[in-house]
């Protein structure tokens, strides 16, 4: 017959094996359901045969959790994408030169033309308005020697104005190109600026001439 006395010890030899079952969580926070085991209150040996059986089972659940995660390897494509060789710009030197407008070069070498002409003029006339100047070196205004050598100073004058029109012209040329080539192709700046640099120099001289005769004629 059963006493209490005989419940009590039964109870004693239950509670290590009915604490033996244990609630499993799974990695990476998600929660596993309780697997929890029933061993038979036989011995301790058994008792710890059953924990060691829920530590496989655990470890199990965990390596299939895993699983279901990416792996944090170098894929492939990144691998690829990783060892392409960078695009790089082409560097200005590969670039083919920029040759200038046609219509730009055929007036710039029309309006050098033209001062060069102009300039020529001025020079054959030189020698005639430099006598006139001496002859009248002294005169009174008014007076014959006087007006000769003002008139040789204006036609030598005239001779100027036409290549002051050239120069005028490479003028607003020089602007415009310049303008340009601030974001742009320099190539009309290439071809104006020393054209504009020869004429400029023309005029500079023309002028030096012309004033040094109209200082030696009173008036």
């Amino acid at each position: 017959m059963s006493t209490p006395q005989h419940a009590a010890k039964a109870q004693d030899r239950d509670g290590p094996a009915r604490h033996a079952g244990v609630g499993a969580r799974a990695c990476y926070g998600t929660l596993m359901a309780d697997r929890t085991f029933s061993v038979q209150p036989y011995s301790m040996r058994h008792g710890a045969l059953a924990l060691l059986v829920l530590a496989s089972l655990a470890t199990t659940a965990c390596s299939g959790d895993r699983g279901r995660y990416p792996s944090l390897a170098r894929r492939p494509a990144e691998r690829a994408y990783g060892s392409a060789m960078p695009v790089t710009a082409p560097t200005p030197e590969s670039q083919a030169p920029i040759a200038p407008d046609a219509g730009t070069a055929a007036r710039v070498a029309a309006l050098t033309d033209q001062a060069v002409k102009a300039d020529a003029k001025f020079e054959a006339r030189r020698a005639s308005a430099e006598r006139a100047v001496a002859a009248a070196r002294g005169a009174a205004v008014g007076s014959e020697a006087w007006s000769v050598a003002q008139i040789a100073i204006a036609d030598l004058d005239s001779a100027r104005s036409e290549g002051m029109v050239a120069m005028a012209d490479l003028d607003r040329m020089l602007v415009v190109a310049a303008q340009a080539a601030v974001d742009g192709p320099r190539a009309d700046l290439d071809l104006i600026a020393p054209a504009h640099a020869q004429v400029d120099e023309l005029m500079r001289k023309e002028l030096a001439t012309l004033d040094s005769l109209k200082s030696r004629v009173a008036g």
